[in-house]
């Protein structure tokens, strides 16, 4: 008969390991399987250490195989760091980067009073920010943790910290309804908006107060704006937060508050309807 096969052992290449000066002459140098009393020990461990995968992340926190997408990153700690071995999550300092962070505040009282505030991120760091939790601290008052996507080195994000109540906003709508042209045959729809915002918080704030002045399909109707004070701005690109979406007619004043200081926003437009025509849904408006 021909000679045996040989075993599976020799052919787990994986699992092979080359031994060193303290094993036997007849095995120094050599690889061999490891003993069965270290693999169920080793497999015990990578059960252990597939188990933690499994758990579920803290908020926010993102597996850094997608948070890195196709790219590699190294960080070096500042110090050496001790984890504990408890099969639970643990928040480490890897280091610390001062990145650049802008507060502003955005407004549409047309739709909701509320004021909400933004931080936007800049990463000025040398390296990538990956994804995950941050925690926002104003003044040394802890506001939220929110999710920051991954920053490459130069980029800006904004982060919304939710309602601000210590920055008002409130806003006044005035029609005037009235005839123009030969035999009064045009109908003159007149809109004024006033807005009051005052700042109640103790630092100066810039805050956007975002209107809308209709925009035509009709070529026999026209929109002529009125002169806004302080001046407000069109919208050249869609908003921020309606990348996939083009708001046309947007406004948006641009305000820079003192601390307890307060303003007032004047704008308007006039639409102007020919014989026969009307607004869907009513001329008047607010």
């Amino acid at each position: 008969s021909g000679p045996g096969a040989p075993g599976t052992d020799p052919l787990d290449y994986a699992r092979l390991t080359l031994q060193g000066p303290d094993a036997g002459k007849e095995w120094r140098g050599r690889l061999r399987p490891p003993p069965a009393a270290a693999n169920a020990i080793a497999s015990e461990y990578r059960g252990r250490a597939a188990g933690v995968a499994r758990l579920p992340r803290p908020p926010h926190a993102v597996d850094v195989r997608v948070s890195a997408g196709s790219f590699d990153y190294r960080f070096d700690t500042a110090a050496p760091v001790d984890v504990a071995a408890d099969g639970r999550w643990h928040t480490v300092a890897v280091g610390e980067e001062p990145v650049d962070a802008e507060f502003e505040y955005v407004s549409v009282p047309s739709v909701d009073p509320a004021v909400f505030g933004t931080v936007w991120v800049t990463n000025t760091s040398p390296h990538a920010l990956l994804a995950g939790p941050v925690d926002v601290v104003v003044d040394g008052d802890f506001v939220l943790t929110a999710p920051l996507p991954t920053l490459a080195q130069g980029q800006r994000q904004p982060v919304g910290l939710g309602v601000t109540e210590s920055v008002k906003v409130a806003r006044r709508a005035h029609m005037r309804e009235s005839t123009a042209g030969l035999r009064g045959g045009t109908t003159v729809l007149d809109h004024t908006v006033e807005i009051d915002v005052a700042n109640r918080l103790p630092y100066p704030v810039v805050l956007l107060v975002r209107e809308r002045v209709p925009v035509s399909a009709d070529k026999d109707v026209r929109v002529e704006e009125h002169k806004a004070a302080p001046p407000w701005q069109a919208a050249v690109r869609p908003l921020d937060g309606q990348e996939n979406g083009y708001v046309g007619g947007a406004r948006t004043w641009r305000v820079e508050l003192a601390a307890g200081g307060t303003a007032t926003l004047s704008g308007g437009y006039a639409i102007r309807l020919p014989a026969g025509k009307a607004v869907v849904g009513g001329n008047r408006r607010n």
